[in-house]
Parts: structure tokens; C-alpha cells; sequence
């Protein structure tokens, strides 16, 4: 199906275009240009903006769903409340839990993608656990989490077909130096997190390829003028990629200002790591095997940490923009462009651009979500 877009402003991956057209063509980009030249049905969406879909590297669940039920029904659910809110890609979040738990979650999400989904599209997942320190354990539980062996990370490979993106490591584990080496080959990204690991031991693991600090902040040491920490390391080094969970609970709109600083707009990038009780009201819940109590929108256990986010994307891209005075081009770049690059997927994602997937999401100036478009698919349009 080939068609139009035309809008006041679109969003290309190097400027704003004013009163302009995509034309879109099997699932891409075909055109972007002031002129429509071409014979196709337009959608005129007048004086809204168009922006390049949203990606969420790292989320666990939403709207009652969580990826660790293994399930189609529930990874299409939160498929489609991404898509409500903007998100057209995802990386399905696993938790810490047995092994065969974290395995037939891994291999729902290879049925998943490869049957499809109604609303946003699953890019693989983002293995969170079970290889972290008891130490920095936040919502996951300590009595499953394990060591490192080449052999168990070679299985999980196997089963997820190819689709494993990302691997959370403690560095300070033994084996982490060869496991961070063999996922880089297989061009599989080692984030860093849940870890009380020292400068040295963190800045040792990203020469080694590791590549993503996990919700920096958060579950890491922090950083101390005598000991800088994991947060020192991420801080510091110019080669590893920054999460942020910007909801101005996980990290002060200060502190999100000085990482921003830091890693400028081409390191830094949102995550939602929002779980079950997402777009839902407070109470009690579940995040992997630990209840979870949401009050006031904010995820705890029983014992005080905190739990994942109830955070949409979308609301993290406005609280970053408040929080550094950017503005709102920079700021999607944060939530399409740099987590697309992060995971190596730019030449086909997160930006508008000719030859790239049609993944287009179309908002008013307060950032409310009109149309979600998925590989040229309308899979969320708003009730006028």
C-alpha cells in the first residue's frame, strides 16, 4: 500500500520540516519532500507534528501484563499500550527468576515476533537478570541470581533464535570479561547494572565492548569523589550509552540535567523500565516473583526499593525537556535516534528518513498521541 502523509511539521532525522509530505511505500519511507507529486490517498493531519516512533529499550510490562508471563496475549497487550503512547518499537525486559521461567519468556518473545503483533513491534529482549549483585539487587530476587558460565549464556542464545539484544552483567563477577567479550561478538550488547562494581572494574568492562549503563543511577554504586563507582565510569567514559528513567522519581531533574551535559545527545537515551501497573491505578501487583506495591504512581517492594516505573515514554521525553531547557526535537531524539543506535538497529529505526521503516508517531503540541504508524500500519488511531 503506497500513501501520503502531509503535516505542518515533520520531524526528519536532520531538521523540521515545514508544511511537507512523507510518502510511504511498503512499509517505508519512500519520499520526503515539500511537493507531492505522486497519486496516492494523503492523510492531511494539519497543524499536527510528525515525529519518528518512539522506542522503549527496556520495559517489563504494562497495562496488567508482564513479559515474564510468557505469553502471547500479554506481550500484544503491551504491544498495543505502547503503541497507544507513541511506541512503535520495543525490547521485551526480562527479570531475575528460575532459569526455566526466563527461558519460556525468551522463547515467547521469538513466537511472538515471528506470529506478529497488533501494536508495537518487539525488536527481541533485553535479558535484565539473573547475572547481578545482591548488593544492588532493587526488584530482583537474591536466591536466583547466579554466576556467570559460557555454556548457560551460549544456551539462552540458542533459544532466543537470535533475538537476544541485550545482556545485564555484573562486572565484578567472575567470568564477566570473557561472557562481555563472546556477547560482543555475537553482536549482542552487555549493559551494566544491579552491580557494586568499582570504577576500575566498570571502565575494564567497557573496554571490553560492554556497552549500556542500566537506568543510570540506579542499582549501581554511586559516585564518591575517593571512589567514582559504576556512576563515574558511565559519567566519564565517552564509549557506553546512558538509560534514563526520567520520571523524576529515579533521578532528580538536577541530576538528569548533569548526565545530559555529559553525554550531550548522542549517549544518552529513555527508558521506561515500567512494569504491570502501568497505565493502571494504584495497588497491589507483581514484577517477576516480587509483589509490588504502587502508590501515588510509584512502584516499591515490601522492603522499600523501588520497582520499575509506571512511566510512559512520552512523559519522560517532556520531563527531560523541562528538566534541561532542550528542546523538543532534541528531546525525541533521546527516545528514537540514540536507543536506536544503541542497540545498532539506526540503519532501519528511529529516525524519518528515506529508505527506513515507516515507524511514525503523530502528536499535538502537548504531546497527546493522535496516530502510532508501524512498518506503514495505522495500529493505534485516537478517538476524535
Amino acid at each position: 500500500m503506497k500513501y501520503a502523509i502531509k503535516a505542518k511539521q515533520i520531524y526528519t532525522e536532520d531538521n523540521i520540516l515545514e508544511d511537507g509530505y512523507i510518502i510511504i511505500n511498503h512499509g517505508k519511507i519512500e519520499k520526503i519532500s515539500k511537493q507531492n507529486d505522486e497519486k496516492v490517498n494523503v492523510i492531511d493531519v494539519g497543524e499536527l507534528k510528525v515525529i519518528p516512533g518512539l522506542i522503549d529499550l527496556h520495559i517489563h510490562g504494562a497495562n496488567g501484563y508482564d513479559v515474564m508471563d510468557a505469553d502471547y496475549n500479554s506481550l500484544d497487550n503491551i504491544s498495543k499500550y505502547l503503541a497507544e503512547n507513541g511506541v512503535t518499537s520495543f525490547l521485551a525486559t526480562t527479570l531475575t527468576a528460575p532459569m526455566e521461567k526466563i527461558e519460556k519468556a525468551i522463547e515467547n518473545v521469538v513466537k511472538s515476533k515471528d506470529k506478529g503483533l497488533t501494536g508495537a513491534e518487539v525488536l527481541g529482549t533485553y535479558l535484565e537478570g539473573p547475572y547481578l549483585t545482591e548488593e544492588h539487587k532493587g526488584a530482583h530476587p537474591v536466591n536466583f541470581m547466579r554466576e556467570l558460565k559460557l555454556d548457560e549464556i551460549k544456551k539462552l542464545i540458542e533459544v532466543s533464535k537470535d533475538t537476544l539484544k541485550v545482556v545485564t552483567i555484573a562486572p565484578e563477577k567472575e567470568n564477566s570479561e570473557e561472557i562481555i567479550k563472546y556477547l560482543k561478538e555475537k553482536g549482542i550488547e552487555t549493559s551494566i547494572g544491579h552491580t557494586n562494581a568499582t570504577y576500575e572494574q566498570t571502565i575494564d568492562a567497557i573496554k571490553n565492548g560492554a556497552q549500556i549503563g542500566v537506568h543510570t543511577f540506579n542499582g549501581m554504586t554511586g559516585l564518591h569523589h575517593r571512589e567514582p563507582g559504576v556512576v563515574g565510569a558511565i559519567m566519564d567514559s565517552e564509549d557506553i550509552y546512558a538509560e534514563l528513567i526520567a520520571d523524576n522519581i529515579h533521578v532528580n531533574p538536577a541530576v538528569m540535567r548533569i548526565l545530559y551535559r555529559l553525554k550531550k545527545n548522542d549517549k544518552l537515551y529513555l527508558i521506561s523500565d515500567c512494569m504491570r501497573a502501568g497505565g493502571l491505578e494504584d495497588g497491589e501487583y507483581s514484577l517477576g516473583e516480587l509483589k509490588v506495591n504502587v502508590k501515588n504512581s510509584i512502584a516499591r517492594t515490601e522492603y522499600g526499593s523501588l520497582a520499575g516505573s509506571t512511566l510512559k515514554i512520552k512523559n519522560g521525553v517532556k520531563n527531560i525537556k523541562k528538566a534541561t531547557g532542550i528542546d523538543l526535537y532534541e528531546a525525541i531524539r533521546l527516545a528514537s535516534i540514540i536507543p536506536a543506535k544503541a542497540i545498532g538497529i539506526d540503519d532501519k529505526v528511529g529516525s524519518i528518513k528515506q529508505n527506513k521503516k515507516a515507524n511514525i508517531t503523530i502528536i499535538d503540541d502537548e504531546f497527546n498521541i493522535y496516530m502510532t504508524i508501524v512498518e506503514g500500519n495505522i495500529v493505534y488511531e485516537r478517538k476524535m
